[in-house]
């Protein structure tokens, strides 16, 4: 009710009690309650009480309409909340639908790759396969040995295994080639940490053969061989296939790890598989901050117009670089900083002075030049604490070695 109608209500009766309080002496006279005062104040509270009755009456319908406006209110919002939660169910399932697809698609891809890759490679080696004792593998072969390195199911962290040091060239080249055809070329990892502070912060990938027995092959036994016999580009790319895996496990995990991956030069060569992996790597540009492709120093600086455009289309997916294999220090730091190279990895012992190291170089301008350029630098084959002591007074970014973390087997969490 509002404060006019109250009002009037009010002058209504206060005027009733008026006219009774004047007109009922003279009208009756003989009644009990003469004084007109008297009268006037039986009306008043007569009115006051019906004025009460009145409003708590339309107080009463107020709130009882409230009442049903709010309960379609939240009937109203209980059908938004329905309708809501069934469009984010819809929406959830279509962007694990196109996840799905996604993966699919993307491991199709890898796939087909790789098996593109082994099969130039048993088409290029002929008769290799025969001298070594094993058979090429069928289309079909090639395509299960492939898809199965797609596989990231990282056998258990082990620490290095013996080293086959009596093997010839001969039974080496015979590993390689089982151990690419059986997928048995295996990804193996070594911290690399921040200095001083001794943090990890990325892993150095390395690729070891398996050579029975529970004996390996290092790469400074194979990779030459392999390059002469046309095997590195496939032993390369297995190698990034997984590392590309890894990281994406790890991101689909809300987890984060750097990865540097060593391309040879052979495989900057073969231009057709390149291009193919670049067209891959796009499909992952969203990793692309969690992997550092590492070229070495001679191959960088050869100029190669094709080579130059992939370097640039892999920066601009953002990919990140490291120079590496450096063996003249005059190169030019802020070139290397345009196109996208982040790290320089110089061998400790060209930075140390004898007795420690065989530094020809003065390793204080050489952190210099790469401070101007914003590059870091990254000291590897770190194996003493002398080593280090001499290290850290130049103030150095990263330290990789066996003082930090020998190379082990990879797994999926580190």
């Amino acid at each position: 009710m509002s404060l006019l109608r109250h009002f009037s209500l009010f002058l209504l009766y206060a005027a009733a009690a008026a006219a009774a309080a004047y007109a009922l002496p003279q009208q009756a006279p003989d009644l009990l309650l003469s004084p007109g005062l008297l009268w006037g104040a039986v009306v008043l509270l007569a009115g006051l009480m019906l004025h009460q009755m009145l409003a708590t009456r339309a107080a009463l319908r107020g709130a009882e309409a409230d009442r049903a406006e709010v309960a379609r209110a939240l009937r109203d919002q209980s059908r938004e909340l329905l309708r809501l939660r069934d469009e984010s169910d819809a929406i959830r399932e279509s962007i694990r639908d196109r996840q799905q697809e996604s993966g699919v698609s993307t491991v199709v891809a890898e796939v087909k790759l790789l098996q593109s890759l082994i099969e130039r490679l048993y088409a290029s080696r002929g008769g290799m396969a025969a001298e070594a004792g094993a058979e090429a593998p069928t289309n079909e072969a090639a395509a299960t040995a492939a898809a199965s390195a797609m596989a990231v199911n990282a056998p258990v962290l082990r620490a290095a295994a013996p080293v086959r040091r009596d093997f010839d060239e001969r039974k080496i080249l015979a590993s390689v080639e089982t151990a690419l055809r059986d997928n048995r070329v295996e990804l193996w990892v070594q911290p690399v940490v921040s200095l001083p502070q001794r943090k990890r912060r990325f892993f150095e990938c390395y690729t070891r053969i398996p050579a029975g027995d529970g004996a390996l092959v290092l790469p400074e036994q194979f990779v030459g061989l392999a390059e002469r016999s046309g095997m590195i580009t496939a032993i390369d790319n297995i190698l990034l296939f997984r590392c590309i895996q890894i990281v994406r496990k790890l991101y689909d995990r809300n987890m984060s790890a750097g990865f540097f991956c060593n391309i040879s030069p052979r495989s900057l060569a073969d231009r057709e598989f390149f291009k193919q992996f670049i067209a891959l790597l796009a499909e992952h540009s969203s990793i692309a901050s969690s992997i550092v492709f590492e070229f070495p120093q001679a191959a960088v600086e050869r100029h190669d117009p094709e080579l130059e455009r992939d370097l640039e289309k892999l920066a601009g997916l953002g990919f990140r670089f490291s120079l590496d294999q450096v063996t003249d220090f005059e190169f030019d730091a802020i070139e290397l900083a345009r196109r996208n190279f982040r790290y320089v990895k110089v061998d400790a012992n060209r930075l140390i002075p004898p007795p420690l190291g065989t530094a020809e170089q003065d390793p204080e301008m050489i952190k210099r030049k790469l401070d101007v350029a914003g590059l870091d630098l990254i000291v590897e084959k770190v194996e003493t604490d002398a080593m280090l002591v001499e290290l850290l007074d130049l103030g150095i970014d990263y330290g990789q070695g066996y003082l930090f973390g020998e190379p082990r087997l990879s797994r999926l969490d580190f």
